[in-house]
């Protein structure tokens, strides 16, 4: 007993908790628009009460039981007094709506900029882990939970209110009416709890199913999918999969609704039937004389206000309770760290990166993605990282950038760990040009101001700086078909935007990799899918603008390395070799194999 004692003492403290931290919240978005709402809310059910006393008068005089000696000028006044009273909540009613309206966008506004900051400072490894995933999905959609539990704790301080000033009216007439309404509301309350619970705890099971249902609708209507599903026929396949994911889905929600309807459609009919009782005792005690119609349809007005309070107060205290598991698990936001931000030192530019035995592995993964690597590099050097896909040629770059930790081993730029630098400091210093990069469906002067750091926006304004860039990487083609660079990329946003190829993504994002302000250039296979005109102007302008920086790439066409005058060699891993062009094909190791299969392709049969 005791255990259940502590248990329901932590359950009201954590209920209570719940409002206040979401009336809080409230608050700090809008101090005015939550002073409104409260006291429109609370002056609201006041009033409810004092037009059923108003009324009882009314019918009394019109019923001749009421002694006044001008009973048609009382009756006027009375009416007039309703008439006012009722404007007066029919205004309250509407500013209520506006009230609320607009504080639910602010509220909206400031959920969604909370969110955003979260993902945008969460470690990559939490977009590696799937149930990490399904995590922040459900988060994401019980974000909303606050705007509701602040809307609930409102109207369940405006129902408390009604409720104990019609209790009091009640149980002053006839103390049973008041305890046996109050009693016979008590068990649909319980069961509502425990299927709101239930319910609850199946919506964060199907979290995993319903992100699937969302990427099979995503891949329906993106652009991106739109060709391979009309090319493969892909969209019945598609379909079939969300509908048997929501058939799945959907059943086993149905069968606790289906249990909850049933049970609370027969425990609701208990007020109801204790209200007729009540009735019923009210019309004989008017027929016996000791009561009056104005007491009948005061008191009979009460009880039904009474039931419908009872309502409104359990309804909001379920919604609170439900919404106060979807709020936990809001905050369970705040257990995403950023692990790799734990520096402060300022990077000023980079003079030697070191790697010190480093090893690495993907979360969940089963084996390395780096094994032992150490290596130096300096200022006037160009490093050309080698080797097959899945040799850890993007995983070392992504552990230099800090994206990751390293699970032992050090990494250190000019000399010092790097994680002794401040992430902003450490990037800002960095142009990168990843393989997967994307370019945003904004305008060409945008996906430029996105480039670079926030300390150098005035730079993005330059067009002329911005059209170098963009012809250093090959971008002509793009520039010959616009005559701003406020048109758009693709038509995502804008009618008139241009539609851009895969390649010419690629140079776009190059040019964006080659404007950013850096000290040291990291290429990650920068010619995939450029043609070989485009290849070799790009390589030919990147032997001049790397003249005397650090430039790190990754190249898959061994004929590109012609710019390094290093090569390391990845497999597994882990390197297997170091040295210069001239070096590794005397070794005829690695290198050399990788280099003869690619120079038998171009040579004549």
């Amino acid at each position: 007993m005791n255990l259940k004692y502590k248990s329901a003492l932590r359950e009201a403290n954590s209920f209570f908790l719940t409002m206040g931290w979401c009336l809080l919240f409230s608050w700090k978005s809008s101090k005015f628009y939550t002073v409104v709402r409260v006291l429109a809310e609370i002056s609201s059910p006041i009033l409810v009460i004092v037009v059923a006393f108003i009324g009882r008068n009314l019918l009394n005089l019109l019923a001749g039981q009421t002694d006044t000696q001008r009973p048609e000028m009382m009756v006027l006044v009375l009416i007039i007094v309703i008439f006012f009273i009722s404007a007066i909540r029919a205004f309250i009613q509407k500013l209520t709506q506006y009230c609320q309206s607009m504080h639910e966008d602010i509220l909206d506004g400031k959920l969604s900029l909370i969110i955003m900051e979260r993902a945008l400072s969460m470690d990559l490894e939490y977009y590696d882990n799937p149930a990490y995933y399904d995590k922040f999905t459900s988060v994401e959609r019980d974000s909303r939970a606050i705007m509701y539990v602040v809307w609930s704790a409102i109207s369940c301080v405006s129902s408390m209110i009604s409720f104990i000033g019609i209790f009091i009216v009640l149980f002053q007439a006839n103390f049973l009416y008041s305890f046996i309404m109050t009693v016979a509301a008590i068990p649909s309350s319980v069961v509502a709890a425990g299927y709101t619970k239930q319910l609850y705890r199946v919506s964060l099971e199907q979290i995993n199913g319903q992100r699937q249902m969302d990427y099979c609708r995503s891949i329906a209507t993106e652009r991106l999918y739109a060709q391979d599903l009309r090319l493969f026929q892909t969209g019945e396949k598609l379909k079939n999969r969300y509908r048997r994911i929501w058939e799945a889905l959907f059943t086993k929600r149905r069968r606790v609704v289906r249990r909850r309807t049933i049970l609370m459609g027969i425990l609701e009919c208990l007020p109801e039937i204790v209200i007729a009782l009540i009735s019923i005792d009210l019309a004989l005690n008017v027929l016996s004389g000791a009561a009056s119609i104005g007491d009948y349809s005061l008191y009979t007005g009460l009880v039904t206000q009474l039931w419908a309070m009872i309502m409104l107060l359990s309804s909001s205290a379920m919604n609170i309770y439900d919404n106060k598991m979807q709020l936990a698990n809001f905050k369970t936001l705040d257990t995403f760290h950023n692990h790799v931000a734990t520096g402060s030192k300022t990077l000023e530019h980079v003079e030697t990166i070191e790697f010190e035995q480093v090893c690495f592995t993907y979360p969940q993964a089963k084996s390395p993605a780096l094994q032992d690597v150490s290596f130096l590099f300096h200022k006037d050097q160009k490093v050309a990282l080698v080797g097959v896909n899945g040799s850890g040629k993007s995983t070392l770059i992504k552990l230099l950038l800090r994206m990751y930790n390293p699970d032992s081993g050090v990494i250190r730029i000019n000399g010092i760990d790097s994680r002794l630098y401040s992430l902003t400091s450490l990037r800002s210093n960095f142009s990168v040009y990843f393989q997967d990069m994307l370019n945003f469906s904004f305008s060409l002067r945008d996906n430029f101001i996105f480039s670079v750091n926030e300390n150098d926006d005035e730079c993005a304004s330059n067009d002329q700086a911005i059209k170098g860039a963009m012809q250093a990487a090959g971008c002509d083609d793009i520039l010959c078909k616009v005559e701003s660079l406020d048109v758009g990329i693709t038509r995502f946003f804008e009618q008139d935007g241009i539609e851009v190829s895969g390649g010419q993504h690629q140079k776009l994002a190059l040019a964006r990799a080659f404007y950013r302000f850096h000290t040291a250039l990291i290429l990650d296979e920068p010619s995939s899918n450029l043609d070989p005109k485009a290849e070799h102007e790009v390589f030919e302008y990147l032997k001049v603008f790397t003249e005397g920086k650090m430039t790190i790439f990754t190249s898959h066409r061994l004929s590109n390395v012609f710019l390094a005058n290093r090569i390391i060699v990845l497999e597994n891993g882990r390197i297997i070799e170091d040295g210069t062009q001239k070096e590794l094909l005397q070794n005829k190791n690695k290198y050399a194999e990788l280099f003869k299969y690619q120079q038998e392709k171009y040579s004549e049969r």
